[in-house]
């Protein structure tokens, strides 16, 4: 599917249809027609449409070392997407955006999966400045891919105070499960804001850049973004690893400790079992013989019963 964007008082406006005015060329799920269409009317190397059809394309820059640009150049970063896991829970993964900017100043972004981040785009006004409309919205899109993994990073955290709480009472695999999806999540964002990072420091070299002071400061801002993100995910997958052994350790000791508390009940209520088996028993015993000797075999059974359970209490086994 091929949406067409223009700009109209410094707001994009969804043009339904490819107009002269047309300025940004948002592409999602390409068929193969439009991915014909799109490389025959800009020039496009193929390999730039079909690359994101894989899931698992890496980040790179093409062609942004022109000193005039005359073929079009393709940027590839890694962003953020959130979905549910196969354990059912909330996990985030990450996909490839391309940036294709064209000689004609136009500018072509190309998605396997609809990012939640490009709405925002749709709805943003735009700073003015002397930027080209397309560089404008080129930027605007470094940033949103940026400043998204900072969103679902906090997310993240959240997930994990929350599954902190619950460490002390835990039995159960459900919050482990959760790490588990959690600890895929910071490993997807460390590789992918790693390679996002280097391909963006490639980018800031280009001489274009170099030499416009607002693109250089924009993308500075982007890659400084980029090393944040790069460090708390690394610090939050340590944290997470070592709250998955904690949870392991202590869901282990919780269910020992209930185990230690059944097991001491059994001790208590196997002894009103063995008394009243005995006296079950066609012999003579104790006080066997008198009226009231029920009662004072309940008495017998109790007494035992609460001494032992105050041995089992004071020896920290109950």
């Amino acid at each position: 599917m091929i949406k067409y964007f223009s700009i109209e008082d410094r707001q994009l406006v969804n043009t339904q249809k490819e107009t002269a005015d047309t300025i940004w060329y948002c592409v999602e799920r390409p068929s193969e027609d439009e991915i014909q269409q799109i490389t025959h009317q800009f020039q496009i190397p193929s390999d730039y449409i079909t690359s994101i059809l894989d899931d698992a394309e890496n980040s790179r820059e093409e062609e942004f070392n022109q000193t005039k640009l005359t073929k079009p150049a393709l940027l590839l970063l890694q962003y953020p997407f959130p979905k549910t896991s196969p354990s059912g829970y909330f996990q985030v993964d990450t996909y490839p955006f391309s940036i294709i900017v064209t000689p004609k100043k136009k500018l072509i972004t190309i998605t396997n999966h609809e990012p939640l981040f490009l709405k925002k785009v749709f709805s943003q006004a735009f700073a003015e400045n002397d930027l080209p409309a397309n560089l404008n919205i080129f930027m605007q899109l470094l940033w949103q891919i940026t400043f998204s993994y900072n969103t679902y990073l906090s997310t993240l955290q959240s997930q994990c105070d929350v599954l902190e709480k619950q460490l002390r009472v835990s039995t159960e695999n459900s919050q482990l499960y959760q790490i588990m999806d959690i600890q895929k999540s910071l490993v997807y964002f460390k590789e992918a804001t790693t390679a996002n990072l280097t391909t963006l420091k490639t980018l800031v070299k280009n001489k274009t850049i170099q030499e416009n002071h607002a693109l250089k400061n924009h993308l500075h801002d982007v890659i400084i973004e980029t090393e944040q993100s790069r460090t708390t995910a690394r610090i939050q997958l340590k944290l997470v690893e070592q709250m998955n052994q904690t949870f392991s350790a202590i869901v282990s000791n919780n269910l020992n400790n209930i185990m230690k508390i059944l097991t001491s009940l059994t001790i208590i209520l196997t002894i009103p079992t063995i008394i009243g088996s005995l006296y079950g028993m066609n012999i003579k015993l104790p006080i066997a013989g008198r009226d009231d000797a029920f009662l004072w075999i309940i008495l017998l059974m109790i007494f035992i019963s609460i001494a032992t359970a105050y041995y089992l209490k004071k020896g920290k086994f109950l």
